[in-house]
């Protein structure tokens, strides 16, 4: 209690120490001499101040300060001069100077360190460089009016009377010092409704943001409280079931998601909708919320029918319970540890695999991913390539916008050439390796981008060589994300600065017996944390070097081979992009080898025959591998097949294979998903399918294209071999030699359809289109079957 009461005393002499040492001279008849005790009391105290501070920095400023003011004290006291006596405002801006200034020189700054007082999240939120820059601006400009001030102080020492001394430094100075904080407080009020902030996104709530802070294109957040309102009336009116989720609008999706969070509805996140897939994880009381009609049946006479959100948006009546007619907004918190997820994740295998998840570790991970990353996303806006019903578009398209309050693009970018729409715009962008590839097999020229976006990608390795024709066409390295929907992100690189990864700070990193990475982090919920299938070099900072999966080591021949190796060694010819070497079965175990060549390569290689490639490559693997070992089959693709999630899978490269080669058409390029298949055909000039078919104005027949659909939908879809008929089909334009087309084909397994369509690259040309039901009751699947 003296201790308080000592600090209230002292304060207050040294706030009234002007008007005290005027009215001690000219009204108390107070000689310097004495006037110098009361700055020698002050001087005393502030020693005190100095011996009890344990900061080296604090001791010698405060030592400073308390030698000035004895000095002054004990010359005053001996020369019985007031001047000296005068000199205290002086020494006290010069103190205050010298610790402001102190703290630059030294950061964090003291403004800083007041803000983060202030406000104890704001070391993870994505304003985080913003603040410490405009906390660095205004500790300088305290500086500056502490220099200004100092000088003015120490100008009526000399000049002026002791009124005029007393009034600046007992009055003015102080009005000065008010009116400069007042004006600091609105610029920084101002400053801060222009920043984001970080929220968890289960401590949302209706007044987190401003009502007119965009969300999305057209939608506030006014408009995001209230849709999430909406659907989640419409969800709370009915029994508590688990919800499928499958909206392609980023912006649907997120309401959807959040209402379903926030009424305690478990969420099945899944990208596939195919008939096939719904009916198999659908069970009849389960809900199933889409924002694209349902061309699937699912609901039998008593399951819930597929909800458009559309139509809940569009109830005028959402609001309302009861008979209520009064709107009321149900928007706010839910408890993360509750909250249920599912996710459904193919890998590297294909297979379909529920992922459970609290929220709980979603939020973990978006505090982890702010903390790191945050800081590049101020005032920009987010863009993806990539599907937000999988774990990596989920985080970075959906939950980390609504977390930070940045505005994000409704729909994914499918194409390369859509990223110049937005050169205007500071971006964030959440890509693939995929994507990337294209963007730099396809652009030739540099982006003009307003300032360089910051791109992430994830899914499979980015390529060294993509990543840097990808900087060269928007001005910045790609971030890449290691990680996997039970993980979560586990490490982070720029492969410019070489191949190994750095882990997120909660991820502890340890070998399994196996050879492969095991992870403990706080968004993995298993106290043993999560073995991978990847192999590992494991540094002693904590850094890990890939070394390819633990089931890429195949016997062949009874010798053990690394898939990754004969890759490595393929890419260091200096010719190969991108390549994927798996094991096969036929009459024996062999490799086979998909690649794609880079532009070195394409040059290399322009006009020679398969033949003289493959030999190449061959050649090249036997200075470093064994005959019998070396693939025996090659493919030359414009890229390789992705999934939605980028990943490459093997039994879609094997399919591949399951094929037999011929002179009559290339496949360029595919991707399989279940029950549809895209692919990219070129038929040559040279093809047999041409000989005696119009030879002056050379097309490909139609029963070809028929016969190359069925053996299409064989081999990769697994349809029955027999066709049952042919439904009505149309042909609307010539396919020409050497004239790249696209041929979608789907499968409808429980009706044994198959329809198909041909059309140019860019989709604006129709070549052909129709259907045909299969015989489903033989059994017989196509070539597939035997793929290995």
């Amino acid at each position: 209690m003296k201790q308080v009461a000592g600090k209230i005393f002292f304060t207050a002499i040294s706030v009234l120490y002007p008007v005290l040492v005027y009215c001690g001279i000219r009204y108390w008849g107070l000689s310097p001499r004495r006037m110098s005790l009361m700055l020698l009391a002050l001087g005393f105290y502030h020693f005190l101040n100095f011996t009890r501070s344990k900061s080296k920095a604090d001791r010698g400023r405060t030592g400073a300060l308390v030698a000035l003011i004895l000095v002054c004290a004990l010359v005053a006291f001996f020369a019985n001069n007031i001047l000296f006596v005068k000199f205290y405002p002086v020494l006290v801006n010069l103190s205050l100077l010298a610790f402001f200034g102190f703290t630059l020189w030294r950061p964090p700054s003291f403004a800083f360190r007041m803000a983060c007082l202030g406000n104890k999240s704001l070391n993870t939120s994505p304003s985080f460089k913003a603040v410490e820059r405009y906390c660095n601006k205004v500790t300088f400009a305290w500086c500056l009016f502490f220099v200004v001030n100092g000088s003015v102080s120490a100008l009526t020492v000399f000049v002026g009377s002791d009124k005029i001394w007393s009034l600046y430094n007992g009055l003015i100075s102080y009005i000065l010092i008010g009116l400069f904080f007042i004006v600091e407080y609105l610029v920084r009020k101002m400053v801060q409704s222009k920043m984001q902030s970080y929220v968890p996104v289960c401590d949302l709530e209706r007044d987190s943001r401003p009502d007119g802070a965009l969300v999305a294109e057209g939608k506030t957040w006014g408009d995001f409280v209230s849709d999430v309102s909406k659907v989640r009336y419409y969800l709370e009116a009915r029994e508590n079931v688990p919800w499928i989720l499958h909206c392609e609008d980023s912006y649907y999706f997120t309401v959807s998601l959040l209402a379903m969070l926030q009424s305690g509805r478990k969420a099945l996140v899944t990208a596939n909708r195919q008939e096939a897939f719904i009916k198999e994880i659908k069970k009849p009381e389960y809900g199933f919320l889409t924002d694209e009609p349902f061309a699937g049946s699912v609901a039998g006479a008593n399951e819930m029918p597929a909800t458009l959100i559309q139509d809940v948006l569009g109830n005028e009546n959402a609001h309302c319970s009861d008979g209520d007619k009064a709107r009321e907004i149900k928007f706010g918190k839910f408890d993360k540890s509750k909250a249920e997820m599912v996710m459904y994740t193919s890998g590297t295998t294909g297979e379909p695999k529920a992922v459970y998840k609290r929220f709980l570790q979603f939020e973990n991970e978006l505090f982890e991913l702010v903390k790191v990353f945050g800081n590049d996303w101020v005032n920009r806006k987010v863009y993806s390539t990539v599907n937000h019903h999988h774990i990596y578009g989920l985080l970075f398209t959906a939950l980390l916008p609504i977390a930070t309050g940045l505005p994000f693009r409704r729909h994914r970018i499918d194409f390369p050439t859509e990223l110049a729409n937005i050169a205007g715009e500071a971006a964030v962008i959440a890509s693939s390796p995929a994507f990337l590839k294209r963007l730099s097999a396809e652009t030739d020229k540099p982006i003009d981008f307003k300032c360089p976006p910051i791109i992430y990608s994830s899914g499979g390795p980015l390529p060294e060589e993509v990543a840097r024709k990808a900087c060269e066409l928007t001005g910045f390295w790609t971030m890449e994300i290691y990680g996997s929907t039970e993980t979560g992100g586990i490490a982070y690189r720029q492969s410019k600065n070489g191949p190994v990864w750095t882990p997120f700070e909660v991820c502890k990193m340890s070998v399994a017996e196996n050879g492969c990475l095991n992870i403990k982090s706080s968004y993995i919920l298993e106290p043993e944390g999560f073995t991978t299938g990847d192999l590992v070099d494991l540094y002693d900072d904590g850094r890990f070097l890939l070394k390819g999966r633990s089931d890429s080591i195949v016997k062949i021949e009874e010798k053990r081979i690394s898939l990754p190796e004969v890759e490595m060694r393929l890419k260091q010819t200096g010719l190969v992009q991108d390549v994927r070497v798996v094991p096969m079965v036929g009459k024996r175990q062999y490799l086979a080898a998909a690649i794609v060549l880079n532009e070195a390569g394409r040059t290399k290689f322009a006009g020679s025959p398969k033949l003289t490639i493959n030999n190449y490559f061959h050649d090249y693997l036997l200075k470093f591998i064994e005959n019998t070992v070396s693939p025996k089959k090659w493919r030359y693709l414009e890229e390789l097949p992705q999934n939605t999630e980028g990943k490459i899978r093997m039994r879609d490269i094997q399919a591949l294979f399951g094929l037999a080669e011929s002179p009559n058409f290339k496949i360029l390029k595919f991707r399989r998903e279940p029950g549809a298949l895209t692919a990219k055909l070129l038929f040559p000039a040279t093809s047999d399918y041409y000989d005696g078919h119009f030879p002056e104005f050379k097309l490909l027949p139609a029963v070809v294209q028929v016969d190359m659909v069925l053996r299409l939908a064989r081999n990769f879809l697994e349809v029955p071999k027999e066709l049952s008929k042919m439904n009505r089909t149309r042909f609307a334009n010539p396919i020409l030699p050497d004239v790249p087309v696209l041929v979608k084909i789907t499968y409808d397994a429980d009706a044994g359809k198959v329809t198909f369509a041909y059309t140019s690259e860019d989709g604006e040309t129709s070549y052909s289109n129709g259907s045909m039901i299969m015989n489903t009751s033989t059994g017989d699947v196509g070539e597939g079957e035997n793929r290995g």
